[in-house]
């Protein structure tokens, strides 16, 4: 039999291997619907339209937050990408699949109750046109205990969200920040 502090080490550390933390960054997954996904080069241009699906409940202010976290990380990763020709104007909608608060007294007793959940289908067209340039789904869960489960909230996860979006849409898949500043070298 394990002492008691060797076993609360070995819950910890499997617990922590198993969920993200809250800034953790999601990596999308492509559909098969598109043959070659587009990413967007420095100069092109996306329109970006949140909105919940059917049964998925989000209040105005929640949607536009998101809408704004996904334009100022599509700003920053887009600024990694060279020009690639002309400017392109594109219209990107991020249907939110789910989008569940989780309950933080629940994430606080133990880790993997309480869950918070953001999971969005994104699409991108060239304005003006029918056929998809892209698709992909991104999905964000948050699931630690304790004091720091208990103390996250869903704001606190809507950037990590946010950000897997604009790696998407832009091809920056690696979102370390060591390879980050490894680039800027």
């Amino acid at each position: 039999m394990q002492p008691a502090p060797i076993r609360s080490i070995f819950i910890i550390a499997t617990l922590t291997l198993m969920w993200g933390c809250a800034g953790s960054i999601p990596k999308p997954e492509f559909t098969d619907k598109v043959g070659e996904h587009k990413t967007l080069d420095g100069n092109d241009i996306a329109a970006i339209n949140v909105q919940p699906a059917d049964g998925v409940a989000m209040l105005a202010a929640e949607v536009q937050r998101i809408r704004e976290l996904v334009e100022q990380q599509l700003t920053v990763k887009q600024a990694l990408n060279p020009a690639g020709g002309d400017a392109v104007n594109y219209d990107v909608d991020v249907v939110i699949t789910k989008y569940a608060k989780g309950s933080a007294f629940a994430r606080a007793m133990l880790a993997g109750l309480g869950q918070i959940h953001i999971d969005g289908t994104i699409t991108v067209t060239p304005s003006g046109a029918s056929e998809v340039a892209s698709e992909f789904t991104v999905k964000k869960t948050f699931a630690w205990g304790g004091i720091y489960g208990g103390a996250t909230r869903i704001e606190d996860v809507e950037p990590a969200f946010a950000e897997g979006v604009a790696a998407g849409l832009t091809g920056q898949m690696d979102t370390s920040e060591k390879k980050n500043k490894e680039a800027g070298k």
